[in-house]
């Protein structure tokens, strides 16, 4: 239940406060007054969208803020805390919407900012809007089928309907897909075949190339290190003057002598290290000389190596990595299209499962809404006729959706499908009697259509469902003895649950359980729209103006006065008002 709406620089409003209880609410004022700005404001709550220039001039921001009461309301609390909403021990729930011309605005739950998606969400669980403009939607080619399937719970069926369509246009995707991957590999067979050839007799590895480079600058350049490497060798320990027999002679003369001097003894040590670095160096040498190859051929054969590699590499634009990558690339397409025609006839009959799902779930959606139809058109009719509609009748007309490209079918018709099945449904009535059915939307009357509206809104209210609801002078060219149906019907709502009601009829007015007025005020130089709670005398003389017209002090107000005394007092005694 709405305990309480706070508006704040929303257009005609600087800073309001209401606080509607619950059963039926009425809210009056003079045309122009400003009623539907809070019908406008509470649409914003439910995640309507905003409008530019909703903010009051000069002010940087308007906000709209509901709270709600949640205490009777377990499966919606169960709800929120499955969304992360944090829900205090007093399940209050507090929506606020904040506006700016410049930039964007906010929304918050319970404080914290949350998103718009969220709040619409939630929004219209706690909120439902009726209004004159909703009597468009029976012209909407949509909205009969979607009441329906509502009205008679079908959403699992939907998104199940909704599941096994998309199941099938992802095959029939993939199916493309491999089809034309098909057609161009039978283009390029030939080249592939030939490329992968060439890669896999080049017997690649990365290992490979990366020693060939070290082989070839040795290969290259071997005479000439052989040749320093030689004469480094003669250096260090062969003829008659080598670094290793200098050395021993060095060694020879000062050891008698380094025991009489610590210096001499430290130069003995190093002359001694000296020998022996000089010798492994030599044998070093030695193992060096076996190492390298003076063979021409070798050599040849490397770089024949090294220049095929960079044949392929210039070729095909990659590095060697890429080369191999390339190759395990040709390989799986060459696979891919020996096995293409056992790939197709899988992706044909997983297609075909999924046609017949499809159709099986098409089938199933239109039955049950043929099924739900009549029941719901009687229920309807049940609730249209008091509203001044009699003669009315009503029908939920259900037939294929013929498509001569329809792949579906339903009593034997090809038929369009969609997200939604294969199924047309039209609403139809006739509001007198000996006229021909025809499309609600078309043949109805303004006052006819809000009538029937409003009817069909009460029928798609479930009795367990408690949001606020909100009509927004639903009773709008109805005449005074044509509006008591539709009283009766707003106060049974407002027994059930929490009802607004925007009205001009006094004959609606006054079966109100609460009365707000709503009425413009001029504050310095700025117009202001204000909100009060009337009872007693104000609501009296605020039905006389209801039945007079806009001013109370012309001739016969009195009259006017006494006859809104009495009819409140008759509501009174009946036990409403």
């Amino acid at each position: 239940m709405l305990t309480a709406l706070r508006v704040g620089n929303l257009a005609l409003v600087e800073e309001l406060e209401f606080h509607p209880g619950p059963g039926l609410t009425m809210l009056t004022g003079e045309t122009g007054a400003g009623k539907s700005l809070i019908a406008g404001a509470l649409a914003l709550l439910a995640g309507g969208k905003a409008q530019k220039g909703q903010v009051r001039r000069g002010a940087p921001m308007a906000y709209v803020e509901g709270v709600f009461d949640l205490e009777d309301e377990p499966g919606l609390l169960r709800e929120l805390a499955e969304a992360g909403v944090r829900m205090g021990a007093d399940q209050v729930l507090v929506l606020r919407r904040e506006l700016r011309d410049e930039g964007r605005g906010r929304t918050l739950i319970n404080g914290l900012v949350s998103s718009l998606a969220l709040l619409e969400t939630f929004g219209a669980r706690l909120l439902s809007i009726q209004s004159q403009d909703q009597q468009r939607q029976l012209a909407r080619s949509a909205f009969a089928g979607e009441f329906l399937d509502r009205a008679a719970g079908l959403e699992s069926d939907l998104q199940e309907m909704a599941n096994r369509l998309a199941e099938h246009q992802d095959l029939q995707r993939e199916m493309a897909g491999r089809r034309q991957e098909v057609d161009f590999a039978r283009q390029q067979m030939e080249m592939w075949q030939y490329q992968y050839r060439e890669l896999t007799e080049a017997g690649l590895d990365e290992g490979e190339f990366r020693a060939l480079g070290e082989q070839i600058a040795l290969g290259r350049g071997s005479r000439h290190l052989l040749e320093a490497a030689a004469s480094c060798r003669s250096s260090l320990d062969e003829g008659d003057w080598n670094a290793v027999s200098l050395l021993g002679s060095a060694e020879s003369a000062l050891a008698p002598l380094a025991d009489r001097s610590e210096s001499l003894s430290a130069v003995l040590g190093m002359i001694r290290d000296a020998a022996a670095q000089a010798r492994e160096a030599a044998t070093d040498l030695e193992r060096f000389f076996d190492r390298i190859e003076l063979d021409p051929a070798r050599l040849d054969e490397l770089e024949e190596r090294d220049a095929l590699y960079r044949e392929l590499m210039r070729k095909y634009a990659v590095d060697v990595a890429g080369l191999v990558r390339l190759q395990g690339d040709l390989a799986e397409r060459i696979r891919r299209q020996k096995c293409a025609d056992d790939d197709l006839r899988a992706l044909e009959d997983r297609l075909s499962v999924a046609r017949e799902r499809v159709q099986k779930q098409a089938e199933s959606l239109h039955r049950r809404r043929c099924e739900a139809a009549p029941e719901l058109a009687r229920r309807a009719v049940a609730v249209i006729r008091p509203l001044a509609l009699p003669e009315l009748d009503l029908k939920f007309e259900v037939e294929p959706a013929r498509s001569p490209a329809g792949w579906i079918e339903l009593d034997d018709v090809a038929c369009e499908v969609g997200p939604r099945g294969a199924s047309r449904v039209r609403l139809l009535v006739k509001t007198n009697r000996g006229e021909s059915f025809g499309e609600a939307g078309r043949i109805a009357s303004g006052g006819e259509k809000s009538r029937i509206h409003l009817g069909l809104s009460v029928v798609d209210t479930p009795e367990n469902a408690k949001p606020l609801l909100l009509f927004d002078e639903i009773d709008a060219g109805l005449g005074a003895d044509n509006a008591v149906p539709v009283a009766d019907l707003l106060a049974n709502l407002g027994r059930r649950g929490q009802v607004l009601c925007i009205t001009h009829l006094p004959t609606v007015a006054i079966r109100g359980d609460e009365h707000w007025r709503v009425t413009k005020a001029i504050r310095g130089d700025r117009t202001a729209l204000r909100m009060e709670h009337i009872e007693g005398e104000e609501r009296i003389r605020e039905t006389a103006r209801l039945l007079g017209g806009e001013a109370i002090d012309a001739i016969g107000s009195e009259s006017q006065i006494d006859y809104a005394r009495q009819l409140l007092a008759g509501q009174q005694r009946s036990g409403t008002g």
